[in-house]
């Protein structure tokens, strides 16, 4: 993740010459969202805890997040971004209280348009299969977020405390399954993010940013990697 050094004024002055000269939209995005984010999340992330894993053990923040924020307290958890289940079926054995619920929604035909290089339209593709869980509290939503998620958020009602992981990893996706959750997002809400500072900050941070601009939202991050590539936070406002 790029940082901004403090007080480098003549730094930035040059560097915001260069891309007013020869810099191209995609440029400036990633300047000002790099800026954004370096003047927002350090100090949103003040109290919150840190731990350092790799991504195949990344159960342990969810496990971590659990005990310390939820508890043995029933939920209603959403996910974005399935895939082959590995995170979902984590949180079902992390939270085993009978009246919790768990929604996973994915089209399982990968990401419906580019994203990192080695990452294009279609990557994370599954081939249409939906995976298997041994678990009646489990319900799966097949399809594009923009097909399924706006029906869904009018006929669900929550009954218990609200977790959303977002692992849709694009700027659009994410920003739209926010908007159209915001009906049900109250303070107190746990959402995670799975690459928070992609692409510069372009795609799950500043869908963040422009989902809390709109709908007039708060957050505290609570738990974090140092790298802030993933991340939880609670809703506030």
């Amino acid at each position: 993740m790029p940082q901004v050094e403090a007080g480098n004024t003549a730094h930035l002055v040059k560097h915001a010459i260069t891309l007013l000269m020869h810099g191209t939209v995609s440029d400036w995005n990633k300047h000002f969202s790099v800026r954004d984010f370096n003047a927002t999340i350090p100090e949103k992330s003040k109290d919150a805890m840190f731990m350092d894993f790799e991504y195949r053990e990344r159960w342990k923040f969810y496990h971590c997040v659990n005990q310390r924020f939820i508890g043995n307290k029933p939920i209603d958890y959403l996910e974005f971004g399935v895939a082959g289940g590995d995170s979902l079926r984590s949180w079902l054995r992390l939270n085993t209280h009978a009246t919790s619920r768990f929604y996973g929604f994915d089209s399982f035909r990968g990401l419906p348009e580019d994203w990192l290089t080695d990452s294009p339209k279609g990557a994370f593709d599954q081939q249409g299969r939906l995976p298997q869980f041994e678990d009646d509290r489990v319900s799966i939503i097949d399809g594009l977020f923009q097909e399924t998620v706006d029906a869904f958020s009018r006929a669900f009602t929550p009954r218990n405390r609200l977790v959303i992981h977002m692992d849709a990893d694009l700027y659009s996706s994410t920003l739209y399954c926010l908007m159209h959750l915001d009906r049900h997002i109250r303070p107190g809400t746990i959402i995670f993010f799975d690459e928070f500072t992609a692409r510069d900050c372009t795609d799950e941070y500043a869908a963040l940013r422009d989902y809390c601009t709109a709908c007039y939202r708060d957050y505290t991050v609570i738990a974090s990697r140092p790298d802030f590539v993933k991340l939880a936070l609670e809703i506030v406002r």
